[in-house]
């Protein structure tokens, strides 16, 4: 299985970390800033699926800020910032779009979050560094070069939920995708 995980920044003024997995290897991370890049990355490597660390829909009610998915994960204890924040909401319209595109290209997408997942799978979040997000992917049984940035590692963190989502090993909560909890 071959999934594209993208770490998508809210502004092609910053670089987005994008990642590509086959199974438990890391083939390829980069950095990069416009939808074009990151499209044509996709496009290149002909992806079983694409899974994105953006909110890729908006509210249910109109007149919220957040989606149920995300006040699920409150819930369970998981920090989440509501997809209409206005820190949030170019990040939110950037994916729904840069989905859209993808989709209409026949490429399957899904929305990941590697916070939640990193928390679900036991993996270290980045806030505690690089390498030991690194090493905690190495842990889970990720193999290749982690020797890049946090942006691509939590890229590789969104590919590694697209892999486990085309196993069939998932929760979804509407429509964000998550890792099954281990044991």
């Amino acid at each position: 299985m071959r999934v594209i995980g993208i770490d998508l920044t809210g502004s092609e003024k910053r670089a987005s970390g994008v990642a590509c997995l086959c199974d438990t290897e890391v083939m390829e991370t980069q950095r990069l800033k416009s939808d074009q890049d990151i499209e044509d990355f996709v496009l290149d490597r002909a992806p079983d699926l694409v899974s994105i660390d953006s909110p890729l829909s908006l509210p249910e009610d109109s007149k919220k800020i957040y989606r149920d998915c995300e006040l699920a994960l409150k819930r369970r204890g998981i920090g989440v910032y509501w997809c209409l924040l206005p820190s949030m909401k170019n990040l939110t319209m950037r994916g729904i779009s840069l989905a859209d595109r993808l989709r209409a290209r026949k490429i399957p997408v899904i929305e990941s979050y590697p916070g939640a997942a990193q928390d679900i799978l036991n993996i270290p979040r980045k806030i505690k560094g690089a390498a030991v997000l690194a090493a905690g992917l190495a842990n889970y049984g990720i193999w290749g070069n982690l020797n890049v940035s946090h942006d691509e590692l939590d890229a590789v963190t969104s590919a590694i939920v697209g892999i486990l989502y085309l196993k069939g090993d998932y929760e979804a909560l509407g429509c964000l995708i998550l890792p099954k909890k281990p044991g």
